[in-house]
């Protein structure tokens, strides 16, 4: 027989024998759809709480206020196999599938398939690149495919799925979904070190996985691997939610100067709790330390992590570990993608380092991550409906979340990062993906009203330093020459009226502020500096005009600091803040801690070059805290992101003809923050009215104060 006749017999020959084996390869129905035998669970645990009983309408606790959690940090097992062609160890794992379900020729199948070619037949539009031999996996599995950063692989182009045995049978084959939209910026350091994959998906308690690839090209993609999670034993307690955003919380993380975060949201919203990363058993070992930034957060979007549904509430900690040991280890991440994940119980746990009320940029939504945060849904929502209790965690996370950065839940036009779009959102209305699922994203009309509800009382006003607790705003003064410090009432036309002596002197003070209710007392208080030490005085007020005596706040010196002013609340705890620019250094928040002085500061923007901060607390109309600056070319302002600092300022106005200009609150009775400038020329006082983000029309305020200092 000719050469060129046996070769074509022979490849006939092969090309029948692989579509034997193509026909077990080739998925029926290759959707994503996660249908892994998880462990047996008590129907008290693996039932979808119901809406009349699963949450609290009034409290937005879960009916079981307590679970089990992790009680010490624990690390994850994560092994890597590399995934380069099709194993014939593989091959032979699907040979004795055939042969156990009774189809003839299992040998003659086997036999074949050894000797076939790696490119099979095309199926769907691709080729078996890869196919791995049975893999064994430990505890309560996570798994997930990576590849090298090198490999240009587009959604369309690969389709990657696994399969489970357990009990010795193997289940259907359901696809590792894969979107290149899920994934830190790739302009940040986080993202220039990432490596492409597949989402990672809990299989539970199985004896092996199987995982294959099949491709465009029919070609293994450059370093691709299996990783195989094993999330580790934890010691284990009951326990409440260590988050608690109705009352400060010392479980709430700290960043890494060491500055406690705030777990307080604005009062006017739903106040959830949330179980910490502790209580999963992160080991902060594993999170690069660095890469911990802060953005804004303008907006929210809704996840879900396509992992199996059947989970017990026990294995919650387990999967969180496992995605997050697959986020830092296999996919060079710097932490877990999410900023918050949700159970199907309900349960809010922490995602992401960083502090759950600041503005921390994840990993989750390329090209929206520095201004947005995410919160995924544990499951698969493509093919399951969430429970009711979910749908509720969503709404009242998001309503608290939003609220804290100065976002109304029900806004539909919100600047993201490069585009306008609704507070609250799926990840699908930006990116090519299913992300959340079709159920879940058809419950995103449902969370936007029921985040809206709990914010229905959100309404951002300027907060005013008022020593007399009257409807208008007073301002406090010191008389250049004895040093006393007066008190200048504001009358019902919005002018100065009675000045009178509140009993104390700032004759050691270089500076005074005026910082509102410093220790919640419910009265308006004072804070000097000494010109000599550089310590901080709180002068407390009593309601009725007058002030206590100093009381030293901490041991650290302010000498240093220039551009020292009351901010407000720009932690979010409740408590005002300062900020300040210690001399050749970044802008910076000192919390605020009531009588007891502060907490560790932290920065809060780049140095500014200004010569006074104005601290007018809530100048712009969105409820975060922001600062107002006096500079050679004007007032500038920069809007503040929430708790966490500033974005970048711009000129709002001119500060020519004043020798002195200091926020008041509210003199004309439209809510807005408004300051009173004193003109060189003749010390007459004018109100200086807010209109819009600049200045509007002045109005006289007093005549003739150069006798006096203003205080800040």
């Amino acid at each position: 027989m000719p050469h060129s006749k046996s070769r074509f017999v022979l490849l006939c020959q092969q090309s029948l024998a692989l579509g034997v084996v193509a026909a077990v390869l080739a998925p029926a129905a290759d959707v994503v759809s996660l249908r892994f035998v998880a462990p047996p669970v008590q129907q008290s645990q693996a039932g979808a709480p119901g809406p009349a009983r699963d949450v609290d309408r009034a409290t937005g606790a879960q009916s079981g206020t307590t679970s089990v959690v992790d009680t010490r940090p624990v690390r994850p097992t994560v092994s890597t196999v590399p995934l380069g062609g099709v194993s014939k160890a593989g091959l032979r794992a699907l040979a004795g599938r055939a042969t156990r379900t009774g189809s003839p020729g299992g040998t003659a199948q086997l036999a074949a398939a050894e000797t076939a070619p790696r490119k099979a037949p095309r199926a769907a539009g691709q080729d078996l690149a890869a196919l791995s031999a049975p893999q064994h996996v430990g505890g309560l599995a996570t798994v997930g495919v990576t590849w090298s950063p090198r490999a240009d692989v587009p959604d369309d182009t690969i389709t990657v799925s696994l399969r489970t045995r357990r009990a010795g049978t193997w289940s259907s084959w359901t696809r590792l979904p894969y979107h290149t939209e899920e994934a830190p910026d790739p302009t940040s350091a986080e993202g220039r070190s990432a490596r492409p994959g597949t989402d990672p998906v809990y299989v539970g308690r199985v004896e092996d996985v199987q995982v294959r690839a099949l491709t465009a090209p029919g070609q293994v993609p450059a370093g691709m691997a299996i990783a195989l999670v094993d999330p580790g034993a934890a010691s284990t307690a009951v326990e409440k939610p260590a988050i608690d955003t109705g009352a400060a919380s010392s479980a709430a993380s700290a960043d890494d100067s060491g500055a406690a975060s705030a777990t307080l949201a604005a009062s006017v919203t739903a106040k959830p709790t949330i179980y910490s990363r502790a209580q999963w058993g992160a080991d902060e070992r594993m999170r690069d330390r660095s890469s911990l930034h802060y953005g804004e957060v303008h907006g929210g979007f809704v996840h879900h992590t396509v992992n199996a549904n059947g989970y017990s509430r026990s294995q919650v900690p387990a999967i969180l570990r496992g995605i997050y040991a697959y986020h830092t280890q296999s996919r060079g991440w710097s932490d877990i993608g999410y900023n918050f994940l949700v159970d199907r119980f309900g349960r809010i746990w922490e995602g992401r380092y960083g502090g759950v009320d600041r503005p921390v940029v994840g990993a989750h939504t390329l090209g929206y991550n520095d201004d947005a945060f995410a919160m995924s849904a544990i499951g698969n929502y493509d093919v399951t409906q969430p429970s009711s209790a979910m749908i509720d965690a969503y709404g009242r996370l998001f309503a608290w979340k939003l609220a804290l950065h100065g976002v109304r839940a029900g806004s539909t036009r919100q600047w993201i990062t490069k585009r306008y779009l609704p507070a609250i959102n799926g990840h699908r209305d930006v990116d090519q993906t299913a992300c959340p699922g079709r159920y879940l994203y058809a419950k995103i009309p449902t969370i936007r009203r029921l985040a809206a509800s709990y914010q229905r009382s959100f309404a951002p006003r300027a907060r005013a330093t008022n020593l007399v607790g009257l409807a208008k705003p007073d301002l406090v003064v010191r008389d250049k020459a004895t040093r006393k410090a007066y008190l200048v009432r504001t009358d019902r036309t919005g002018r100065a009226g009675a000045v009178t002596w509140t009993g104390q002197s700032f004759a050691a003070a270089d500076q005074i502020l005026s910082v509102g209710d410093w220790d919640r007392d419910g009265h308006a208080d004072v804070v000097a500096r000494s010109s000599r030490t550089g310590l901080l005085f709180l002068y407390r007020g009593d309601g009725n005009g007058h002030l206590a005596a100093p009381r030293q706040m901490s041991g650290t010196s302010f000498a240093g600091v220039r551009l020292l002013a009351a901010v407000g609340d720009m932690t979010g705890d409740g408590y005002p803040d300062l900020e300040g620019q210690p001399r050749g250094q970044a802008m910076r928040i000192y919390p605020g801690n009531g009588s007891t002085g502060f907490r560790a500061g932290y920065v809060s923007h780049a140095p500014i070059d200004a010569t006074a901060q104005l601290g007018v607390n809530l100048w712009t109309a969105d409820g975060a805290p922001d600062a107002l600056l006096r500079t050679s070319s004007g007032l500038m302002l920069y809007p503040g992101n929430g708790p966490g600092g500033l974005t970048h300022g711009s000129r709002i106005g001119t500060a020519a003809g004043y020798d002195w200009m200091v926020p008041v609150g509210d003199l004309t009775g439209d809510g807005l923050f408004d300051l009173v400038g004193r003109e060189r020329a003749t010390g007459r006082l004018w109100v200086l009215p807010r209109s819009g983000n600049g200045l509007g029309a002045r109005r006289p305020y007093a005549g003739d104060m150069r006798r006096f200092d203003l205080v800040g």
